[in-house]
């Protein structure tokens, strides 16, 4: 039974989770439901692209993602589904998947617009529950992908995140997590471990980079190697977003003097 896996900006002070894990089991009880997180900013559909993006890899390959940020919902916007790289995902057209996508080797999406695979009431606030719920549930029973509607041509987008070469280098804020720690679009390259090169992110210079937080002094900000093999700004036992009053968008500029990465 594939792994139903939820994104969602409903937090978990209202009763919007649960209920979509109602409707999911009253139409496939054997659904394994996994939560990815409810706590993405409401609205914030950069964010849980990258949330997306950096986690979906980690689950097994037959897993069905169901992203629910959602700001145009009730409107003419698309709802999809797809196949990425053999995984399933369903979410808004509204650029959620465009982390995923701009790194996939092969996909195929269609349009969901068949009513029999919805809730028999849809509501023009609460998709989640009435289609996104338990189209999910179809999905998990065996439900084929074009049986949904009629295929979507996914546009063209290019990766978020790029390669540190010599000279300039632009980026931005892609994600702070409850650390406080920034996510930059620069992949980490050992040769910031030389020293020769300068981050600026709005008026604040970093000039020292280490593997690990652990490694750093605390108080000031530093770059680090992060997780999903980009450059972070962390502060030891420290909120480096605090600090710099960093948010997501803001332009990171890193000026490098280490040997060329290709």
């Amino acid at each position: 039974m594939p792994a139903i896996v939820l994104l969602t900006d409903f937090g978990d002070q209202d009763f919007f989770v649960g209920v979509v894990k109602g409707v999911i089991a009253n139409i496939n009880p054997m659904a394994r439901v996994i939560d990815l997180t409810h706590q993405i900013e409401p609205q914030n559909v950069s964010q849980a692209a990258f949330v997306l993006w950096a986690s979906h890899k980690f689950f097994p390959d037959d897993g069905i993602f169901v992203s629910i940020v959602d700001p145009g919902v009730g409107t003419s916007r698309k709802i999809i589904c797809g196949r990425i790289d053999g995984r399933i995902f369903v979410a808004p057209e509204n650029g959620l998947l465009d982390y995923v996508v701009a790194d996939a080797e092969d996909y195929e999406f269609y349009e969901v617009n068949s009513p029999e695979h919805f809730l028999p009431n849809v509501s023009t606030t609460f998709h989640g529950r009435d289609i996104f719920a338990p189209v999910a549930a179809h999905l998990s029973r065996g439900l084929r992908l074009n049986d949904l509607g009629g295929k979507f041509s996914y546009p063209k987008v290019e990766r978020f995140y790029s390669s540190i070469r010599n000279g300039r280098n632009t980026g931005k804020v892609v994600y702070i997590d409850r650390f406080g720690n920034i996510f930059t679009s620069l992949l980490w390259n050992d040769t910031l471990l030389t020293g020769k090169s300068a981050l600026t992110i709005g008026s604040r210079h970093i000039t020292r980079y280490y593997h690990s937080y652990s490694e750093s002094p605390g108080h000031a900000p530093v770059g680090i190697k992060g997780s999903s093999s980009l450059l972070e700004i962390a502060v030891n036992q420290g909120s480096a977003a605090r600090i710099l009053k960093a948010r997501i968008g803001d332009k990171v500029t890193l000026l490098n003097r280490g040997s060329d990465n290709g």
